[in-house]
Order: C-alpha cells, then sequence, then structure tokens
C-alpha cells in the first residue's frame, strides 16, 4: 500500500529544500489507536500570504473515488528520513477510498482541501502496522509522520 514507494531519494545524500526539516514537537509516545493528526503549517503573522498558500482553498475536499495527486515526505517519529516525492520530482497519485494507501492517508486526506499542507502524524495502526514495510525501511509498529501537500484533486 501507498504511499511509501521504496524510492531512490532516500539514498541520497542531497534533500529537496522543499522538504521540511523534523522537529521535535513531532515525537510522539504511545499514541493511542486510530490517531490521525493534522497540524496545517502557517505563521499568520508573519505572512498571510504564505498562511493563505499552504491552508488551501477550504473548499474542495477529496471524496471517495476521485483522483489526489499530492507530494509528501516520509519520517519516523525519531526523525529519520525514509523518502520524498519532492526528491524524485514525481508526486504520488491515488484514488481515495479505493485502498490503494493505508488507512491514515485515506483518514487524513479526506480532511484536507486542495492546495493544503500539513504535517500528518498517524499511530502505527493508521500505518503499515505490525508488519512495517520496505523490508525493513519502515519498521513494524512505526508512528509515521509525513509532510503532505494536495496539489490536484480529479
Amino acid at each position: 500500500l501507498g504511499p511509501y514507494r521504496g524510492l531512490e531519494s532516500k539514498r541520497r545524500q542531497k534533500f529537496s529544500p522543499q522538504n521540511p526539516s523534523c522537529v521535535s514537537f513531532t515525537f510522539q509516545d504511545d499514541l493511542p489507536e486510530e490517531t490521525v493528526q493534522l497540524i496545517t503549517y502557517g505563521a499568520p503573522e508573519y505572512s498571510t500570504v504564505l498562511a493563505m498558500g499552504i491552508t488551501g482553498d477550504e473548499m474542495t475536499f477529496p471524496a471517495p473515488g476521485q483522483q489526489v495527486t499530492a507530494h509528501y515526505a516520509l519520517y519516523l517519529d525519531d526523525c529519520s528520513f525514509i523518502e520524498s516525492s519532492r526528491d524524485d520530482g514525481a508526486p504520488f497519485t491515488f484514488t481515495i477510498g479505493e485502498g490503494q494507501v493505508i488507512e491514515g492517508w485515506e483518514r487524513g486526506i479526506a480532511q484536507m482541501s486542495l492546495g493544503q499542507r500539513v504535517s500528518m502524524t498517524l499511530s502505527p495502526d493508521m500505518g503499515y502496522g505490525d508488519a512495517g514495510a520496505g523490508d525493513g525501511v519502515i519498521p513494524p509498529n512505526a508512528t509515521l509522520v509525513f509532510d503532505v501537500e494536495i496539489l490536484d484533486i480529479q
């Protein structure tokens, strides 16, 4: 299941400047099951344009059956960088509601509007659970932290 794709970017030393740095407030110990926490980036006291640009249009939300195209960066909760679609320049596209992505993405993306960019923290059961992914790249029962931006909804 997506969005993890095993991108080559995780092996590179130089990352896209559009990838955020992982910061300590994303550390989450013992998250309750079914946690999908969205934090919209913003600093309205510094820039109204910036804040409006990352909150999205607040009108266009994806519905089941629609294709969503998004950029993302994936970190473990210890700030270990896993991969980023921005590094490879290829956004991730999936159809919402069809089981093509982990449950946390199904629930979290449905709450986001077109153009919105958030930090999304997922409890292990909303991510890859007991199995993990990528032959150990994402360990079993890992809390995941995504930087996600919705680029298009069709």
